[in-house]
């Protein structure tokens, strides 16, 4: 009769058990010590080891045929289900009072053959409330010859009394590569071949088991006739292939909407499972965040090597889709069309990235190469870019993302930790004035220009920059540069120093459009502010506003300023055509042109002299 490879493979003795090497090494402890309690609680998941560790347990504490005390001899294995002083109860089927007292009366025999007579109740929460209490006065004052050995899955169903009567100790979920491994020892002992992708998956279903691993892999063997194959384990268990996962989270990124249902009514077909499919995403993703801040392989558990070179978002899109998989996971609990729910949802992020559904089918393709100095036209279509210039605080983004082929800028932050106003900037706090200037000695002195009741009456502004310069600025774009500015701006608005009080009037009234190396392009999202942006107009030059920008952003930034968001909108339009009629080429903006004679220095001589 053919024997489960769970049944088979169950460990016999220590140096078999896997992934719970502090549970292990702490009770060879006990052994080597002699320091035996009358009772452990071993509380974890379901197939980590609870039982199999138990009987292991029991077992070496009644053996005595060997000098190695950790180690049961043969003769003991071979008994080991027909000891008669190992007892081996279920609390899920004997919960009652009756049976507990039953257990009660028995334990005053003496045990037959080993030093001790141990009782291993499994499943012990599954007790009532009165058998609890009948075992509670045994657990407090046991015979000498008695151990009690209490296997959970659910510790908090315990009542206190008897959780303080007992050493408890807590099973962990077997980590994936030691599952895999495990995997490959009992298929290759068993000359069954297996595509070595497959084992990733069957431990993804085994949510940590060793034991439920094992079954999978049995399952899996019989439906591939003697192989296991990743096409059996999804359709056999109702999971997607990481290639399906991540084929949908591109599909997302660029807004492929056709695609994305196409793709998840093909599996839902195939008899996808909708909690596998959404605890997948996530997966991926998480793996994808962790690789991207690590770039330590190690640390991920779905992605190969394979996979990682089929991921074609960012680090900022992987983030936010993240936040909202795990609440659509909250909602499918209550859900009674699951798949219409993740339909639903997905096409709400889809929509967030400014994209929309297409008619004809679209090939992602990761055209962005870090050396080319032209952008060239892509086979997808620009509808999206379009799209994305009705929202034109995120046009830029979506230029880049969706178009590619733009210059790589360095995304590396700055670390803003070691700054210090006061150590960087002259303050007039650094002299020593007469005691009689004590009206001179309180004031403060501005860095920058002052933002005052002069700016209130511009009701117009003038833009200097030209349509080639802007067309440059979209082609140069990223939107980790703009994140580091908008991260620099917020960093600067917290600062409380006066100093910075005009600075930080006028860059909260604007928003970030386009940055990358050497420039910035700020402007109003909606209501035109023309006093702000007359007032960064005049002081884009100026020595003490280039000095902070340098401070934050590592360099000092041309400054476009932006008004007319039609001009603005119309010049992007110019630009994707320029795009598909065949390419634009960019160019490197210049170094920015700044005023010394408005230096902290030249600002302290101003004062001084209009004392």
């Amino acid at each position: 009769m053919y024997k489960a490879l769970y049944r088979k493979y169950r460990p016999r003795n220590f140096d078999e058990v896997v992934g719970q090497q502090h549970i292990v090494q702490t009770l060879k402890n006990i052994i080597l010590s002699n320091k035996i309690s009358h009772a452990y609680l071993f509380s974890g998941p379901r197939g980590v080891g609870k039982t199999s560790v138990a009987k292991i347990f029991a077992s070496t504490l009644n053996c005595g045929h060997g000098l190695e005390l950790t180690f049961v001899c043969e003769q003991c294995l071979k008994i080991s289900d027909k000891n008669f002083d190992i007892i081996e109860m279920d609390a899920a089927s004997n919960n009652g009072v009756d049976d507990i007292r039953s257990l009660n009366e028995k334990i005053q025999n003496m045990p037959a053959n080993g030093k001790f007579k141990i009782y291993i109740i499994d499943e012990v929460h599954m007790l009532s409330k009165g058998a609890f209490n009948a075992l509670l006065k045994t657990l407090e004052e046991p015979p000498a010859h008695v151990i009690f050995i209490l296997a959970t899955t659910d510790p908090q169903k315990i009542p206190l009394t008897i959780l303080s009567r007992v050493q408890r100790y807590n099973f962990r979920k077997i980590p994936t590569q030691t599952i895999i491994e495990q995997l490959q020892k009992v298929l290759n002992s068993e000359n069954i071949t297996y595509d070595e992708d497959s084992l990733g998956y069957i431990a993804r279903l085994s949510n940590g088991g060793m034991r439920d691993a094992l079954s999978i892999a049995d399952q899996a063997l019989a439906y591939g006739d003697g192989h296991i194959k990743i096409q059996d384990i999804s359709y056999a268990f109702g999971i997607s292939a990481n290639e399906n996962l991540i084929t949908i989270l591109n599909n997302l990124y660029v807004g492929n909407v056709k695609d994305i249902i196409s793709l998840i009514d093909e599996l839902k077909n195939a008899g996808l499972d909708s909690k596998h499919l959404i605890d997948g995403l996530i997966g991926v993703l998480k793996d994808f965040v962790i690789l991207n801040r690590t770039s330590d392989v190690q640390l991920i558990e779905l992605l190969t090597q394979k996979d990682i070179e089929l991921l074609q978002f960012n680090y900022d899109f992987a983030l936010k889709t993240i936040d909202k998989l795990y609440k659509l996971a909250k909602d499918l609990i209550y859900s009674d069309s699951q798949f219409q729910l993740i339909e639903l949802s997905l096409l709400k992020i889809a929509s967030e990235q400014n994209s929309k559904q297409l008619n004809e089918p679209k090939t992602i393709e990761n055209d962005r190469k870090k050396d080319t100095q032209v952008m060239k036209p892509r086979k997808t279509p620009t509808n999206t870019v379009k799209i994305a210039l009705e929202q034109s605080q995120e046009f830029m983004i979506e230029l880049n993302d969706n178009l590619g082929d733009a210059q790589t800028i360095n995304d590396d932050l700055l670390t803003f930790d070691g700054f210090d106003a006061e150590d960087s900037l002259i303050s007039t706090s650094e002299f020593n004035f007469e005691e009689d200037n004590t009206q001179q000695k309180n004031k403060k002195s501005s860095l920058f220009p002052k933002f005052d009741d002069s700016y209130s009456g511009f009701n117009s502004f003038t833009e200097t920059y030209s349509d080639s310069e802007l067309m440059n600025a979209f082609a140069l774009s990223t939107r980790e540069e703009i994140s580091r500015v908008e991260t620099a701006f917020e960093f600067i608005f917290n600062n409380n120093d006066d100093k910075y009080s005009d600075i930080v009037l006028a860059l909260k009234n604007v928003k970030v459009y386009a940055a990358g190396e050497k420039f910035i392009v700020l402007g109003a999202s909606k209501v035109s502010i023309f006093p702000e942006l007359n007032y960064l107009e005049k002081i884009k030059a100026n020595f003490s506003f280039q000095e902070l920008l340098k401070t934050y952003l590592g360099e000092y930034k041309n400054l476009f300023i932006i008004s007319d968001l039609r001009r603005y909108k119309e010049i992007g339009n110019e630009f994707i055509e320029k795009i598909n009629a065949g390419g634009f080429e960019t160019y490197k903006f210049n170094d920015v042109n700044v005023d010394r004679n408005q230096s902290p220095t030249a600002k302290l001589f101003e004062d001084l002299t209009n004392i």
